[in-house]
């Protein structure tokens, strides 16, 4: 996992493709210098042998005494070069090293051998080079010098390579672990950073470090965006709670007026006005109040409020709670908790939260005949999961659920305002907890909130 994430930072591929690079140009330095080395060797080699050939050819045709006689002459100087006669049927005639026939009736013209049974050379000599002379009366001649010194420097080569080939693969690999251990460390804390703004805490900067490189300037740039977006948001905040308060507050005297005037007149189309009025003031007061609580959840201020609370528990009271109202409205209301479960966090928002959405299911699953809820643990966090079979939710409009005072319905006859799921969704983001909307399996809605166990 480590290692796959290493591999997606730019910097490392870009270092491994500078290692490749070298490995390259090492590889083609190698095949250049052992290509010129044995180049040389063998031109030197072929000299060497050309020139016997020419030699032991004149005093073959000047003496007339024979292959063997001059290959003997010829041994007894010490040229040092390997000679060996053979008869026209392939018998051995003279010489210092005897070829098989086989290898005989292989060898044509130049060519490089390496020590073998079947050639019948000395102990000491691990590769030769030669050629064979054809000779008037059928004899064969073959004249060859030591090249074990070219097969020592050609394996000296490689062995060279090799240590080059591994040492840079052991720095190319060192360097990029090096540079991705500090790369992703310096991207985990933006993740974190920016997890914890995500989470609702705005305040979060990404720390800068000593270098001024790349990684900073682009720190600098989003912590400038960050503060602006801070500040922007706690303008629409104030101006939010504001015109809360400032409104909550004549609205109430306002209904207080109405109670009254009702109180004091006996006529009863008036008091049935008054009744009209005083419930629409009712709930422009419960937007209100439902505005300034979700202020108050996003601003983190009841984090101070979190303590372990029994998850199994409250889910259960919940479900007896509503199973009557379910049943009423035609609904079978099915629990599957896990016993044990433990969240760190505040017992009045995640029982709202859970509410809501129970009160969703029961306002809105038009045509729905069940409704089921669970809970269990699963990788450390307690998945929350609230369905029903009713008519559902389009693809489409499952993000802009969570947009405050969006309701589906256009005539908006099914009662609420369009803050029940972004109020679940601003709990759900104060206790570190993600929360999606789908589709179930029986074509309803299917809430899901996952949120850190205890």
């Amino acid at each position: 996992m480590w290692l796959n994430r290493v591999w997606r930072v730019p910097g490392i591929r870009l270092a491994w493709g500078v290692v490749l690079v070298c490995l390259a140009g090492a590889l083609l330095v190698f095949a250049i210098v052992h290509h010129a080395t044995e180049s040389s060797w063998r031109d030197q080699i072929d000299a060497r042998v050309a020139a016997a050939q020419a030699d032991i050819s004149a005093d073959i045709a000047a003496n007339q005494l024979g292959v063997a006689w001059n290959v003997r002459a010829t041994l007894a100087e010490g040229s040092g070069l390997l000679y060996a006669a053979l008869a026209p049927d392939g018998t051995w005639l003279a010489g210092n090293f005897r070829p098989a026939p086989e290898v005989a009736a292989h060898w044509t013209g130049p060519k490089t051998l390496r020590g073998a049974p079947d050639l019948g050379l000395p102990p000491h000599v691990l590769a030769i080079r030669g050629t064979v002379l054809n000779l008037p009366h059928g004899e064969r001649l073959f004249i060859a010098a030591d090249a074990s010194a070219l097969m020592t420097l050609k394996s000296l080569i490689a062995r060279s390579f090799l240590g080059v080939f591994g040492t840079i693969m052991a720095l190319g690999l060192i360097i990029s672990l090096l540079i991705g251990r500090a790369t992703t460390r310096r991207l985990d804390g933006f993740t974190r950073t920016l997890h914890d703004i995500v989470a609702g805490d705005l305040t979060q900067r990404i720390a800068l470090s000593r270098h001024e490189d790349e990684f900073d300037r682009l720190a600098r740039e989003v912590n400038q965006a960050l503060a602006r977006i801070q500040q922007l948001m706690e303008n629409l905040r104030q101006v939010t709670n504001d015109i809360s308060h400032d409104l909550r507050s004549p609205l109430a005297r306002l209904r207080e007026h109405l109670e009254l005037s009702r109180a004091q007149m006996q006529d009863e189309r008036f008091r049935a006005v008054c009744d009209e009025a005083i419930a629409q003031l009712d709930q422009a007061l419960a937007i209100f109040s439902a505005l300034l609580r979700l202020a108050e959840i996003e601003a983190g201020a009841r984090r101070a409020r979190f303590q372990t609370l029994a998850l199994t528990s409250l889910l259960e009271t919940l479900v007896e709670s509503y199973e009557p109202a379910m049943a009423d409205g035609g609904l079978a209301l099915e629990a599957q908790i896990e016993p044990g479960l433990q969240l760190l966090g505040d017992r009045d928002l995640i029982n709202q939260a859970i509410a809501n959405l129970l009160d969703n299911i029961l306002i809105h699953a038009a045509g729905a005949k069940t409704a089921r809820l669970s809970a269990q643990r699963r990788d450390g966090r307690i998945d929350i999961t609230l369905s029903d079979d009713g008519q559902g939710i389009p693809a489409a409009q499952r993000e802009r659920v969570m947009l405050r005072f969006v309701q589906l319905d256009p005539t908006r006859q099914a009662g609420g305002y369009g803050l029940g799921l972004p109020l679940v969704n601003a709990v759900v983001a104060l206790h570190g907890g993600t929360m999606m909307v789908g589709a179930s399996d029986a074509g309803g809605v299917r809430v899901k909130l996952s949120l850190p166990g205890a």
